[in-house]
């Protein structure tokens, strides 16, 4: 066998060596990876619907397409209250969408009634409206720039470090969520505009294109559950 024969040779079974070898390691790690993704997604769910989950209420899934699910209240089948979807976007980060868990209010109630707790009582749509509002949203997966954009994914302390170190601690507070988050719910996908844009929704300071994502990814997870309500 000549030089080029026996490089031939030579690359074939290194290639076929390595197959191997990333065979074996997807087998391994993909269930885990599978099992830490499901676990972030239920986290992310949770954290959406706070109320639900500090008053033990256990709202019960139907998948309606991919990434679409509805979430009925223990008894009711007829309805969902909510919908739980997910939603993506571009934002500084070109390479890593932002990806996000976003709650909507569902038929089962009068939207004021579904967002009760979720939003001041001047932020309650108009009695008997059903259109999908926003209960909230989670972040599920971004790498924005660390301080700033990733600030998206800042959680509220249950209590300031004055309160803290003077023992003055208020009762725990189920909703973490920081001012950037709060601020989209009670609202429509597409009515969301930053006010850099015309709109009245504050942006993270330094961030406007991080901002933006968000706001993107709401009204992708938005168009989402208006696809999978049309085929259903």
């Amino acid at each position: 066998m000549n030089f080029y024969g026996r490089l031939i040779l030579s690359l074939a079974l290194v290639a076929g060596i390595a197959s191997g070898l990333l065979a074996i390691t997807y087998q391994t790690t993909a269930p885990v990876i599978e099992q830490r993704e499901l676990e972030d997604q239920t986290k992310a769910l949770e954290n959406v619907f706070f109320l639900q989950r500090e008053a033990g209420v256990a709202l019960e899934p139907k998948p309606l397409a991919e990434g679409v699910t509805a979430l009925y209240l223990p008894g009711e089948s007829e309805n969902p209250a909510y919908y739980a979807v997910t939603g993506s976007a571009i934002g500084y980060n070109s390479s890593v969408p932002i990806s996000l868990m976003v709650g909507f209010t569902g038929p089962a109630g009068d939207a004021a009634s579904l967002l009760d707790g979720y939003v001041p009582p001047e932020r309650l749509p108009e009695a008997g409206s059903r259109d999908p509002y926003i209960v909230g949203f989670s972040v599920i997966n971004s790498e924005e720039t660390p301080g700033l954009g990733e600030k998206i994914k800042d959680q509220r302390p249950p209590y300031t470090w004055l309160q803290a170190a003077t023992g003055t601690k208020p009762a725990p507070n189920p909703d973490s969520s920081t001012d950037f988050q709060r601020q989209f719910r009670g609202r429509l996908a597409d009515s969301l505009v930053l006010k850099k844009n015309g709109g009245d929704l504050d942006a993270i300071t330094a961030s406007t294109i991080t901002s933006n994502g968000i706001v993107s990814a709401l009204r992708d997870a938005s168009g989402k559950l208006q696809a999978a309500l049309a085929a259903n």
